[in-house]
């Protein structure tokens, strides 16, 4: 893969910084969660042991049970996805165990992206190659009596697994010497099937299963059901020749939508092309690539109390499991889980995508540089479009496209027009929803209860053999059916790999139609009206879960606040749709304010006599909830330090509400530090250095755990995992939000290069709101292409170095404040720059140093 160019300081030991974050175990972790994370962005698995064996679950982000269309899963948890098989590579059958705390010895390398695990007398190394699909593991058994090493590979659940419409059939076979699992769903026309091939190099063996033909022919192929008497059996063995010395294990996976395409067969070619390529050039091509990719851009951090070196370790961590989990596919990873499920395929909170959730994956992707993690969560919504622009003419009467915050991966599913009619007048609320018809009702009883378009659904039981809902009581108000600002958050991802890359086709071909699809949907949407008082409101929306019926929601506000200037914008460099262009800048000069506690319809009232701030929505709410907003803070670019410099009113209303939310929590920023929150984000766009230190170190540490946390109980009550991650979502549910969260808040602290608004001039910052103890050594990446690359000692700034690597304008607040500063070029011609504001043009590829003249 091409890294791109990068000006990231040559001098930088990149080895030692990146290892500063490896995971090193002396013990071994009493829980599968705990294990090492390898995974090459499509295909993964955590490492792990148990006394006798290394352990894995081979996951990819391609294999789902089912799609949009679903009947099959209406109870809430029970969709499931992922999963292809489990692999245990075990070194014992009569002998000692090998793996126990005090003789175990476990290693995951980032900078190389390998694990390797040690135990009495056996090793074994492991990657998860960064080209093929396929995990290379390289064995050596150096005990004095050796033994059987089984490679088993197992089944998921049982071979045959019917829920009402919807089947999954698993099958175990021998193919050339490799044991093969497959997978096959199946509901109407729906088809998805995965596999696992494995196969040996160094060392005879043998394949076993266990059924009536040992595994040499499939039992029961007469039989025309495709479900009904599959073989019980659901593990198979390759039997490993005992001896001392060293051999390979391959495990490849594959996955299809065509059930014409043989999925075993390509699951095997991948292993036989590994296998004839060898493990030594696997690895070295594999090392290779990560070695570059840590190279792109840096943090390195230090202090006298450790703060800094533990945020830093994670803000590393986090960009390792990144590239992990999130390139060269289709579909980005499952918020929950990603691809480090240990315990099969069910998940609480299900396999749809949470937006609000996978976003705090995302955030710190671009200032990283890495452009290329974000691609698959680009081709998975854009690929959508189609029916995201059914989903707004047919559940909301509108034109564009509708994407909800929790959404399949193939987005949503076409309506029976006079379920899609009746949907209509019960969401915009046109009928009264104790009216609802049988017909309706029927039809929603079937479908996921997470899913956005049913969220009114609350908990099932069953009453008598028969599964009966409670509804959330608020008519069709869910968490998540109202909720609009998701969809504007995709177009704003869009829009910043634009800023970031100038990329003028991916402008006009990816990002403009799905910011075009997004500012229709609200414009034409019912329930966007214009009052007598010359302003557009939006009615009956709800916000970030809450506020159910809200009038300006400050979900949908923030939304429209963000799309309009920014579609505005791009259709302008694209000189696109220039009939529509009046039409939206009219309603964006017109658009009602953001809700502000001055109101006096806010949900929440400040007295006259203090500053006014931010709140949830208009009143009255059906849920009657009451509290301030900070979304401003952290959503589609509208607040941070840039925006005191253009609108003031917007800075101090934001400022004012931080003051508020402060002083609700006693001056302890830690209390607000939970794993989705944004709070550490905020501090940092608002140049708020140490409640930004303090809520960072808080949400790393999940000091809220046993508050904040779904299931913890059932969790186990653990906060995290030896390897960082948590299960704060639930059971499977492993996350990493909370990195995502910090990463992004501590990018935000060291370089910012954001509009004062949406839609306006990018400004770079260096060092807005680093803790005054912290000292910072930077190469990051800003709007325009531009690569910062700067340090911070003991408060002073040396230098700022800026790789230009398109060309343009660039502009940069000063670092020294007002102090005139020296423009140094590599051709010599330097120049001085005066004010708070610095501008300057640059030339494709030319490198630029500033420095303040009093030094």
């Amino acid at each position: 893969m091409d890294h791109g160019n990068t000006a990231a300081d040559s001098k930088m030991d990149y080895a030692g910084l990146v290892s500063r974050a490896d995971l090193r175990y002396e013990h071994t972790v009493k829980r599968s969660e705990g294990g090492l994370p390898l995974g090459n962005g499509r295909m993964g698995s955590l490492l792990w042991t148990s006394p006798s064996a290394i352990k894995f679950q081979i996951n990819r982000v391609d294999v789902f049970a089912n799609d949009c269309s679903t009947n099959s899963f209406n109870e809430r948890h029970s969709d499931y996805a992922y999963a292809c098989g489990f692999v245990d590579i075990d070194f014992v059958d009569y002998g000692e165990d090998v793996f126990h705390d005090g003789g175990i010895k476990q290693h995951l390398s980032l900078f190389d992206g390998t694990a390797l695990v040690s135990g009495d007398g056996v090793q074994a190394e492991a990657f998860a190659s960064a080209n093929q699909d396929v995990f290379a593991v390289r064995v050596q058994d150096d005990r004095e009596d050796p033994q059987v090493i089984n490679i088993k590979l197992k089944m998921l659940r049982p071979a045959e697994v019917v829920s009402k419409n919807h089947s999954a059939v698993s099958r175990l076979s021998m193919r050339g010497g490799m044991i093969v699992l497959t997978q096959e769903f199946r509901e109407g026309s729906y088809y998805c099937s995965s596999a696992v091939a494995i196969g040996i190099s160094g060392r005879e063996s043998k394949a076993r299963m266990n059924d009536e033909l040992g595994g040499r022919a499939p039992v029961g192929s007469f039989r025309e059901s495709k479900v009904i008497g599959q073989p019980n059996e659901t593990e198979m063995r390759l039997c490993v020749k005992p001896g001392q010395g060293i051999f390979d294990v391959f495990i490849g996976s594959a996955s299809s939508f065509d059930e014409n395409e043989d999925i075993a067969a390509a699951a095997a070619n991948i292993v036989e092309q590994a296998a004839a390529a060898g493990f030594d050039l696997l690895l070295q091509e594999h090392k290779s690539w990560w070695n570059q990719f840590w190279e792109k851009s840096y943090i390195r951090l230090s202090s006298e109390d450790g703060t800094a070196e533990f945020v830093e370790l994670h803000y590393t961590y986090y960009l390792y499991l990144m590239a992990s989990s999130s390139r060269g596919g289709q579909f980005p990873p499952n918020f929950g889980g990603m691809l480090l499920s240990p315990r099969g395929d069910l998940r609480h909170w299900g396999a749809m995508h949470w937006w609000n959730n996978m976003s705090l994956y995302y955030n710190a992707v671009l200032p990283s540089g890495h452009h290329e993690l974000f691609h698959p969560y680009f081709s998975m919504y854009s690929s959508m479009y189609e029916s995201c622009a059914e989903a707004a003419r047919q559940q909301w009467g509108s034109q564009g496209i509708f994407i909800p915050e929790v959404v399949t991966f193939d987005g949503m599913e076409k309506l029976p027009e006079d379920i899609a009619a009746e949907m209509r007048d019960l969401y915009l609320v046109r009928k009264p929803w104790d009216q609802m018809s049988d017909r309706f009702r029927d039809f929603a009883f079937s479908k996921r209860p997470h899913e956005s378009r049913w969220n009114w659904k609350y908990h099932e039981k069953y009453v008598d053999g028969k599964l009966v809902y409670v509804e959330r009581g608020f008519g069709s108000f869910g968490f998540t059916t109202h909720m609009f600002a998701s969809q504007v958050g995709i177009a704003c991802h869009f829009w910043m790999y634009y800023e970031y890359t100038k990329d003028e086709a991916w402008l006009r071909e990816r990002a403009y139609p799905i910011m075009k699809g997004v500012a229709e949907f609200f414009r034409h949407f019912p329930n966007l009206k214009k009052d007598e008082d010359g302003r557009y409101h939006i009615y009956q929306t709800t916000s970030d879960e809450k506020y159910y019926g809200g009038k300006n929601t400050m979900d949908s506000m923030a939304g429209m606040h963000t799309i309009f200037p920014i579609v505005l914008k791009a259709s302008e460099i694209l000189e696109a749709d220039e009939d529509i262009r009046p039409v939206w800048q009219e309603l964006y000069d017109n658009l009602a304010p953001l809700p502000r506690s001055d109101h006096p319809d806010a949900v929440l009232r400040t007295p006259e006599n203090e500053p006014a701030v931010w709140v949830g929505a208009l009143g009255p709410v059906l849920d009657n909830k009451s509290n301030v907003d900070l979304k401003p803070g952290r959503f589609g670019s509208l607040c941070s330090l840039e925006t005191a410099y253009d609108n003031p009113e917007m800075f101090e209303t934001t400022m004012a509400t931080i003051r508020y939310q402060e002083a609700m929590l006693d001056h302890d920023w830690s209390r607000a530090a939970s794993e989705m929150s944004s709070t550490a984000r905020v501090h940092a766009h608002m140049g708020l250095a140490e409640p930004f230190k303090q809520a960072v170190l808080a949400q790393l540490e999940c000091v809220n755990a046993e508050r904040e946390y779904c299931y913890f109980a059932d969790t186990g009550r653990v906060k995290f995992f030896e390897n960082r991650l948590t299960v704060r979502e639930g059971v499977n549910c492993m996350s990493v939000q909370r990195l995502g969260n910090a990463a992004s808040a501590l990018q935000a602290a060291l370089c910012q290069s954001g509009p004062p608004g949406p839609g306006k001039a990018s400004v770079i910052c260096v060092f807005p709101a680093c803790p005054a103890d912290w000292n910072a050594e930077i190469s990051l990446w800003c709007h325009g292409g531009f690569n910062v690359t700067s340090a911070i000692r003991s408060g002073s700034i040396p230098f700022v170095k800026i790789n230009s690597t398109l060309g343009g304008s660039c502009r940069i607040r000063n670092p020294w404040g007002e102090t005139e500063v020296s423009l140094r070029k590599a051709d010599g011609k330097n120049r001085a720059l005066k004010g708070s504001l610095l501008e300057f043009d640059t030339q494709k590829g030319e490198d630029i140093e500033l420095i303040p003249f009093s030094s």
